[in-house]
């Protein structure tokens, strides 16, 4: 998205972003390693001879080598779906020893990437904690950002991207349940270390919003995937941390993102909140917003109980068999049927779908129906998942969710310019008659035809 383009179509201001940022440290960085001139030959030299005192690997190099593995497996999709032939088995992670060495089958896909899910559960907390400090530095956040004003209504706007970097499947994947804010409200490790770094990115930017309008600033967050979560995360922070009023704060607009809070009602109560706070966006059949929200088989249960004590007491599994539970209000948007297959469990054709009251328990069980409809792991069986043109893609892209949306638009348009249509040619006789007689009879009209047009 370029400058011009917020500003001619959106009529944003654009402020700042983490690539500005990035390229502003980059540059302190390059200054001060051209004004250091304190190291000799001398201390080069003796370094070479003493091998034993040159830096150890960082702690979390075990860990960042696991989450590369998963994204390499993302990344290589498309050779990950050859299917294998008939009575062949692979009992262990090793690759085909085929005319193409880079092409693998989905039995060793599945094991590469069982083995870096228990790399990763399975890691010590030392590990852990480096893991944690990386996703929250500027450099290493798994999602870029940017920010911009409507002066209009005196907002300032901060959108979190989504990520496939090597640091998204670090903070996805270090899912364990941890304690929010100080709370007994749990909520995704992973995730939440990164929420951290990026709420110290934008606290500069959010001060001096505050301060330039007063009691009349607003703060809108929203972003896609896993940067929704983030977005979710921060605004919420600034409220645990008295930063800022509840009044500044618009309601969060999340798009495909995963739920990462058990029991997020009980902060949503303290904070003096309700569902209408977060606006949750999902497609029909998104994965992504599925993941850590379905119900997990009972031996997927054990396996995880045994690998982190964390998961032996974390209510949501022990309870409701998901590791983090849907919160906010949802809305659900299905494209068109040539985009994408209508969902089952909605009515065909291209909509918005809206369900209120998640908390009611007939609205919550049709949302656990919905949510595991289709499973994701019957999404990640079928072969035609994976890949640039695979169904994952595309019901998580965050272009076909804007697409999605502006067909909902434009369809919703067209009815109200219908309706206006046919409101004016009601009132066409009336304005051009002489007649007075003409003029009641034509009032009489119009007031029996706006029951039709108005009545749900």
């Amino acid at each position: 998205m370029q400058t011009r383009d917020l500003r001619r179509y959106y009529g944003l201001e654009f402020v700042t972003s983490s690539l500005e940022k990035k390229a502003e440290a980059e540059a302190i960085k390059e200054k001060v390693d051209q004004d250091s001139t304190r190291v000799s030959v001398l201390e080069t030299t003796t370094k070479r001879e003493n091998p034993e005192k040159l830096p150890r690997l960082n702690s979390s190099a075990a860990y960042e080598i696991a989450a590369s593995a998963a994204s390499y497996v993302q990344f290589r999709a498309n050779d990950l779906i050859s299917e294998p032939q008939l009575g062949e088995k692979n009992d262990d992670c090793v690759m085909n020893n085929g005319a193409s060495p880079r092409v693998y089958n989905s039995e060793m896909a599945a094991c590469v990437a069982a083995s870096t899910m228990t790399a990763v559960v399975a890691a010590g907390e030392k590990q852990k904690e480096e893991a944690a400090k990386d996703l929250q530095s500027l450099h290493l956040s798994p999602c870029d950002w940017f920010v911009c004003d409507d002066l209009s209504i005196y907002t300032r706007c901060f959108v979190i991207q989504g990520s496939d970097s090597v640091a998204s499947w670090q903070a996805n994947l270090l899912f364990e349940p941890t304690k929010f804010e100080g709370t007994d409200v749990l909520v995704h490790r992973g995730i939440y270390e990164a929420a951290k770094g990026i709420y110290e990115q934008f606290l500069p930017e959010i001060k001096r919003h505050m301060a330039r309008f007063g009691d009349r600033a607003k703060l809108q967050f929203t972003g896609h995937s896993l940067g929704g979560s983030l977005a979710l995360l921060v605004n919420l922070m600034l409220l645990t941390r008295n930063e800022v009023d509840r009044s500044a704060l618009l309601p969060v607009v999340t798009f495909g993102s995963p739920f990462v809070f058990c029991g997020g009602h009980k902060i949503l109560d303290r904070l003096g909140l309700d569902e209408n706070h977060v606006h949750c966006v999902m497609m029909h059949r998104d994965i992504v917003p599925r993941a850590f929200s379905c119900n997990y088989p009972n031996y997927v249960a054990q396996v995880l109980k045994r690998l982190n004590g964390t998961f032996r007491s974390h209510p949501c599994l022990n309870k409701n068999k998901l590791l983090y539970s849907p919160m906010g209000k949802m809305f659900i948007v299905q494209p068109d049927e040539k985009s994408s297959p209508h969902h089952p469990l909605l009515p065909q054709g291209s909509a918005l779908w809206a369900l209120d009251d998640t908390k009611s328990p007939l609205s919550n069980s049709a949302l656990r129906a919905f949510l595991n409809s289709p499973h994701p792991i019957e999404t990640l069986s079928d072969p035609t998942a994976y890949g640039s043109e695979g169904t994952i893609i595309r019901d998580h892209d965050s272009s076909n969710y804007l697409k999605a949306v502006n067909e909902v638009i434009r369809q919703r348009t067209r009815i109200v310019v219908r309706k206006a249509r046919k409101q004016r040619n009601q009132l066409w006789p009336l304005l051009t008659s002489r007649s007075p007689h003409a003029w009641r009879h034509t009032c009489n009209n119009i007031e029996g035809s706006k029951k039709v047009l108005t009545g749900a």
